[in-house]
């Protein structure tokens, strides 16, 4: 004779479920195939995925749970109602097997929940999130066949020329001086072109020069204008720049002109900065922001020149990555002061809620 498999608590009651019980079956089936759809996404770590891994696993976990929860209470209130009018010919329910088998089927339904939220973050969400590194504007900068070399002692200074002139749209070739220490491109993304220039510019063209540099240096760079690729040069000017190793600098290169070079340029001495030139804060009148700051974003600093200064530099340290241009980085625009008249200086680029920007000095030569 056969023996016959013993019969839990659950198999006796479920026959006796009413046919609710089908829909939460299926909400179950439909929720624990949402786990394993978020959890496969996110073992994948496709690019276009991202955060869109969170969204079956947490609509997966809450269905698979609740549909879980709504099951057994169902199946104990079945079990309570055979216990108190019995049917005949069927054993006795045990209530408490069946309030046992609940509490132990909606704890691993949860963790199951959870643990499948743990591993889509871990492997396809939390990459998505990581910051990732400055690409496109930073590799006019940098050649990438050139690595910069190691941070050295103070180089001597060692002025170069650049090939061409550029403009916006018709970029030079990156190069380097002191050494191959600090590295200079032009910057043609038009997204960092804007965070770059569209602050400064105002009617002017303008062109947007990069920096890295594997050494400390106050940069001096010699820029020339013209009005044509190979016409004569109309004027020149002397930017300054603060460089540091593992951040990049940009400055904006503001004229009339629409052509413009660097002639010259080498690490000197700091020249007159910050309390010599003038005092700032920042400024309440975000209604005064220039047109080049509507899509990019701006902070203005309002400036209190302590003397005249047909061209300071005003540079800032800006916490955000518009136009890819890393996080943090500096940028550096021209400003005209006159002793004793405000003025305000807008550094460009700011485009997020959490992005900021410090302006950390104002130099004149």
């Amino acid at each position: 004779m056969s023996r016959l498999t013993p019969r839990t608590p659950v198999d006796v009651v479920r026959p006796f479920m009413p046919t609710e019980r089908r829909r939460y079956e299926t909400w179950r089936w439909i929720g624990l195939g949402l786990l394993v759809v978020g959890v496969v996404l996110g073992v994948v770590r496709a690019e276009a995925v991202g955060i869109l891994v969170v969204i079956p696993i947490v609509l997966g976990g809450v269905l698979f749970t609740v549909s879980s929860i709504r099951w057994w209470n169902l199946a104990v209130d079945t079990a309570w109602s055979l216990r108190t009018w019995p049917v005949a010919g069927q054993p006795t329910v045990s209530v408490a097997g069946v309030v046992s088998a609940r509490r132990v089927a909606v704890v691993l339904s949860a963790t199951a929940s959870v643990l499948a939220l743990v591993a889509g973050l871990g492997s396809g969400v939390l990459p998505a999130l990581a910051p990732a590194q400055t690409a496109e504007p930073l590799r006019a900068v940098v050649d990438e066949t050139h690595p910069t070399p190691t941070p050295t002692a103070t180089p001597t200074p060692t002025p170069t020329v650049a090939a061409a002139r550029g403009a916006h749209g018709f970029p030079v070739a990156p190069f380097a001086v002191e050494g191959g220490a600090v590295r200079i491109g032009q910057v043609e993304d038009e997204d960092a072109w804007w965070a770059v220039c569209g602050s400064a510019m105002g009617d002017s063209d303008c062109l947007a020069w990069g920096v890295v540099a594997s050494v400390d240096c106050d940069l001096e760079a010699t820029v020339s204008f013209a009005d044509t690729e190979t016409g004569p040069v109309t004027r020149t000017e002397v930017r300054s720049v603060r460089v540091r190793p593992g951040t990049a600098a940009f400055f904006a290169s503001v004229g009339e002109e629409p052509w413009s070079s660097i002639d010259a340029a080498g690490c000197r001495p700091r020249p007159d900065v910050d309390a010599g030139v003038a005092t700032w804060f920042e400024t309440l009148d975000h209604e005064a922001e220039p047109e080049g700051c509507w899509d990019a974003g701006c902070i203005g600093f309002d400036v209190i020149p302590h003397q005249d200064c047909a061209q300071a530099d005003v540079q800032f340290a800006v916490y955000d990555d518009y136009g890819a241009l890393g996080n943090p980085h500096d940028l550096v625009i021209p400003l005209e002061l006159h002793e004793g008249v405000t003025v305000t200086a807008w550094a460009g680029g700011i485009d997020s809620f959490e992005g900021d920007a410090v302006l950390t000095r104002i130099s004149c030569r």
